[in-house]
């Protein structure tokens, strides 16, 4: 038989990689899915970036997060909002702060101090962008590869997908401050993963350079929530400090249950709909309050009643006017709030 030679081929689906806390990031698990590790082989092979499509709160960010994990490469995140300019993904001038300098110095100024390589030049050029980086970006050792997460891409206008179209193509590029070209064939390429909420349509000809990979829930809403929410919190064999659950099946199942008719009723206003990143907000906050590392039954009753009296404001974050909503209904139930006993 032959064998599949690709760094992902070991990752078995449904496996829960457990994600560090980071200076920038707090810890948390990613559980995979076939899709997943067949999408990221493909990129992986074809040199190609990984679109990953979806609602908000499918696990479209944390993909590169576990991916750059598991291969032990650094990871570079840029978020894109709707004035981001194509430029500041290879790098950032401080204009602003240059002519600032030259006004109060006589001195001749070192162009290098108002540079900032952006995630594409460290991805591509790491060697060359270290004279430019800061004390803080400095990590000790030579990264062994680069994950490139473009986060949002729909909030930029279709300039930011279509500048992207040669570099992607050449895998390589120039700026000012550097006199030989960024990347090339014998550059290690990056793995870049981009991500996008379908706000915006992307253009055909970025989609024809991209491996695409549509991110949604198994048709059974509730089980596929339920999944995520045992990678989190159930018991995992062989995993210290995972040894027992920290939330009872039974919560899970039931904040599952309620985000379902929750969403059923925000879809029927055409409204953006909560899902995962609500879902396990809550959850995170029921094991807060009651803390502990075995839940008693008396424990996950208390929880469950909280969960009936907070899940609404994690939950329902739009103002409904449908009086014969289900949400508005619930929503208006946990707003009144009980008279003042009169003083005696």
């Amino acid at each position: 038989m032959t064998q599949l030679v690709s760094d992902f081929v070991s990752i078995k689906p449904s496996e829960i990689l457990h994600l560090k806390e980071t200076p920038s990031l707090s810890a948390s698990w990613h559980q995979w899915s076939q899709a997943e590790i067949d999408a990221l082989m493909l990129a992986y092979a074809a040199r190609r970036p990984l679109l990953v499509r979806g609602e908000p709160g499918t696990g479209k960010t944390q993909l590169a997060r576990a991916a750059a994990d598991f291969l032990g490469w650094w990871l570079h995140v840029e978020t894109i909002h709707p004035r981001f300019e194509p430029h500041e993904l290879l790098y950032r001038f401080d204009a602003v702060r240059r002519l600032a300098d030259a006004q109060a110095r006589e001195s001749k100024l070192n162009d290098h101090d108002y540079w900032k390589p952006g995630v594409l030049w460290k991805a591509y050029g790491w060697d060359s962008a270290l004279p430019f980086l800061g004390a803080d970006e400095k990590d000790p050792g030579k990264p062994k590869g680069h994950v490139v997460l473009i986060d949002e891409i729909d909030k930029a206008d279709s300039d930011l997908p279509n500048s992207l179209l040669e570099i992607l193509s050449q895998r390589s590029f120039r700026v000012e401050p550097v006199k030989e070209p960024i990347g090339g064939p014998s550059v290690q390429a990056p793995l870049v993963v981009v991500t996008t909420n379908e706000e915006r349509e992307l253009p055909a000809a970025f989609l024809r350079r991209c491996i695409v990979l549509s991110l949604a829930a198994d048709t059974d809403y509730v089980e596929w929530l339920k999944s995520r929410g045992t990678a989190h919190f159930g018991a995992l064999q062989g995993v210290k400090g995972r040894e027992q659950a920290t939330l009872d099946d039974a919560v899970l199942r039931k904040a599952a249950e309620q985000l379902v008719i929750d969403r059923e009723a925000i879809g029927k206003l055409n409204l953006s709909k909560p899902g995962l990143a609500e879902y396990l907000d809550l959850l995170y906050a029921l094991k807060e309050l009651f803390p502990g590392a075995v839940d008693s039954s008396a424990r996950t009753a208390a929880q469950l009643e909280w969960l009936d009296r907070l899940s609404a404001y994690g939950y329902l974050k739009h103002a409904i006017e449908d009086p014969n909503n289900p949400a508005h209904q619930r929503a208006q139930a946990n707003a009144r709030l009980k008279k003042p006993e009169a003083a005696n």
